[in-house]
């Protein structure tokens, strides 16, 4: 069984989220595991192409790259 952790988002926020197409609930998964905000988003945004078989090769690299802690100190170090 999965653990349950509290985000702290309450259901207005989530369903606001989802009305704006964003799953709180998945960001906040994502930013507790140590990936900012931004990369997040874009990472979220990427997911559904790989799962549907029409993300770039490129996407699929920077998508494991944000997912990976020295990823994400490159794309970081490459974004100052």
């Amino acid at each position: 069984m999965s653990e349950i952790r509290d985000y702290g988002v309450t259901v207005e926020e989530y369903l606001d989220g989802l009305a704006a197409g964003i799953d709180i609930l998945e960001l906040k998964s994502l930013e507790a595991s140590g990936i900012p905000t931004h990369l997040a988003l874009e990472l979220m945004a990427t997911m559904p192409k790989v799962a549907n078989g029409t993300a770039t090769l490129e996407e699929i690299i920077r998508g494991m790259l944000i997912m990976s802690p020295s990823g994400r100190k490159q794309l970081e170090e490459k974004m100052k």
